[in-house]
């Protein structure tokens, strides 16, 4: 009896790590294995070094208004932010917004409360400056009238990474329509182009399928047949830029995400779910990665791997991932769309200047990305 309580708590542990986006999410974004965010911070500071020059965006008169759109428990929001604050003259003003209904896991803080709390510790260690208290705006992204910020107040630069993909999440039955789709990431560019000063900027990160540089995504494919993700994202929010009358600069960059080396047997355990607590660390690894890849966090009580296994497609999902990333040295390739967005034409024209040298020097890019994981990858091995 004890032991069939243990092995419940166990099973329920796992299925509650499985069932959390922010647990999939960090294992995802680990450096150590994932390269994304580490070159995502090269290119945002190396845009930001070139818009300070050119002198878009970043008010040279007062403090910088910063809204950071989707900004989850806050984390990557204090990294970035830490990051461009080295380039404004006189500090920002920072607000962030997200749905009420995200709760960081850590804190159990609503989203936006957790990210202001982190800001302002960041700016009382000095990482940053700021101008006023930081601002957390609770909002329905995709749906309603709800604001960004307040009445009467607009950003220099909005920042909005990694987030489009959940319009799914939020049609409920609909999810899986083009037009639902499209409306819902409609009213999202709405209502941050509502928020975005005439001569401000938008910076969007998100996957894409783009293939212009000749290399594809691995990851989105797959991701895309088996449970729907949204690998174009990027399109929709340039059509909905177009729409409203903008203009859109792109830096396509592909990196590596890094599974577990498993054995077959292992990879045969991670298809069945009865399995599942008694996995150890590096097939837990790759079952996390391989839930944050059905995309499918819209059931708080049923993970979109659970869902697979449902409809009688995990094993098939499982072997999809397996038959890429195991010839290949446990690497799988991800690709994202770095896009700079103005109102103005001339902002638009200094965009697209910058976009054209960032793509220039991607390839040095890359380089200090694979320094740095290697630099993380042996001090995860020294502790």
């Amino acid at each position: 009896m004890i032991n069939g309580l243990m092995s419940s708590c166990v099973q329920r542990s796992v299925l509650a790590l499985v069932r959390d986006y922010d647990a999939c999410f960090a294992e995802f974004l680990r450096p150590s294995g994932n390269g994304q965010k580490i070159l995502q911070a090269i290119l945002m500071r190396a845009a930001f070094q070139r818009l300070s020059q050119e002198r878009v965006a970043i008010r040279q008169d007062g403090a910088s208004t910063i809204l950071d759109v989707s900004c989850g428990p806050g984390d990557f929001s204090v990294a970035w932010a830490s990051d461009i604050a080295k380039v404004l003259p006189f500090g920002m003003i920072f607000y962030c917004t997200d749905h009420a209904a995200g709760v960081s896991r850590t804190s159990g803080e609503r989203y936006t409360t957790a990210t202001v709390n982190k800001i302002r510790t960041a700016a009382q260690k000095g990482n940053l400056v700021l101008a006023e208290a930081p601002t957390g705006i609770d909002a329905d992204l995709f749906f309603g009238d709800d604001g960004l910020m307040p009445l009467g107040k607009h950003a220099d630069v909005i920042h909005w990474s990694h987030s489009g993909y959940h319009v799914r999440d939020a049609l409920g039955p609909d999810r899986d329509q083009s037009l639902a789709i499209e409306t819902g990431m409609n009213t999202a560019i709405g209502k941050m182009w509502s928020a975005l000063d005439r001569r401000g900027l938008i910076l969007s990160i998100h996957q894409t399928r783009d293939i212009s540089d000749g290399v594809p995504s691995q990851m989105m494919p797959i991701s895309r047949s088996y449970s729907g993700a949204l690998d174009d994202v990027p399109e929709l929010i340039e059509r909905g830029v177009a729409r409203l009358g903008g203009h859109v600069a792109s830096v396509n960059f592909a990196t590596p995400l890094f599974f577990a080396k498993l054995d077959e047997a292992d990879w045969e355990r991670l298809k069945r779910p009865a399995e599942w607590p008694r996995l150890g660390p590096a097939e837990l690894r790759n079952l996390l990665l391989l839930n944050f890849s059905a995309c499918d966090f819209s059931d708080p009580d049923r993970a979109g791997l659970e869902k697979l296994a449902t409809a009688g497609k995990l094993a098939s999902f499982v072997d999809a991932f397996k038959t890429v990333v195991t010839p290949n040295d446990g690497r799988l390739l991800v690709k994202c769309a770095f896009q700079l967005i103005a109102k103005s034409q001339d902002v638009a024209m200094k965009l697209k200047a910058i976009a054209g040298q960032l793509r220039q020097d991607l390839p040095g890019f890359l380089r200090q990305m694979a320094v740095q994981m290697d630099i993380e990858r042996e001090g995860k091995s020294g502790n």
